[in-house]
């Protein structure tokens, strides 16, 4: 009787947790078939587009990866570019650590799962088997929607691909809009004053540009996000 309530508070668990994951996936479908049009407009197969989701997964990492592709880089420049990218995970990562599996393959798949997107919909009150299915649901749709891009190509006229066309556009407007909405859920958490506030965002601003200055445009986000990042949170923001 016990087994029969675990295994039916498990099923609910499971299920409350995709139809709450459902609409955030969906939100990323331009974005990942996007990413596939773009890596079969390059000349990339169906198999290489499968693997380049899968083991990639990250909208950011994967459009900066496919100019480097086409000019020829080293694998362990283009390695590093993609751990530089994705170096953001990393303390999202450590700050999730107690909600994964216990054995070791599950906790390490579970892991590579991680998005942006699954760390918004989680929440520390969320049981292992929520949070497998809250970052499987992202996860499927992403690579589903990849390779779906993949075959899109073939349907998409000559004149729409054409390079002076931006086809990343509507994934631009996507990601925007989630942008906006992650930054109305935080505002009211913010406990400095408007004064504070737009001080430390000029800060910010600030040591970009100069970052921008002195690193150059392929390096200055990533110690402008460590910067931004640390200013923010001594601010409680």
């Amino acid at each position: 009787m016990e087994n029969t309530y675990l295994v039916s508070r498990t099923g609910n668990q499971v299920w409350n947790s995709f139809v709450r994951t459902l609409p955030t996936a969906l939100t990323l479908v331009p974005v990942a078939m996007l990413c596939g049009v773009l890596a079969a407009q390059s000349g990339w197969g169906f198999v290489e587009v499968l693997f380049y989701s899968a083991l990639g997964f990250s909208g950011s990492g994967q459009l900066a990866l496919l100019p480097l592709a086409g000019q020829e880089l080293g694998v362990l420049t283009m390695l590093l570019m993609a751990v530089s990218i994705n170096s953001r995970y990393i303390p999202i990562a450590f700050a999730t650590t107690s909600r994964l599996p216990s054995a070791g393959l599950p906790r390490a798949i579970t892991a590579h799962m991680l998005g942006d997107e699954a760390y918004a919909v989680e929440s520390e009150q969320d049981a292992t088997s929520s949070i497998i299915t809250i970052r499987l649901t992202i996860y499927v749709a992403w690579v589903l929607s990849n390779i779906a891009g993949a075959f899109l190509i073939f349907l998409i006229p000559h004149w729409l691909a054409n390079p002076g066309v931006n086809l990343g556009f509507p994934a631009s407007a996507v990601l925007f809009v989630l942008s906006l909405g992650q930054l109305k859920a935080r505002v009211s958490r913010i406990n400095a004053t408007w004064n504070r506030r737009v001080v430390e965002i000029a800060v910010c601003v600030l040591v970009a540009m100069g970052l921008f200055m002195l690193v150059g445009k392929v390096w200055f986000w990533l110690p402008s996000i460590a910067f931004s990042t640390w200013r923010m949170w001594r601010i409680k923001a």
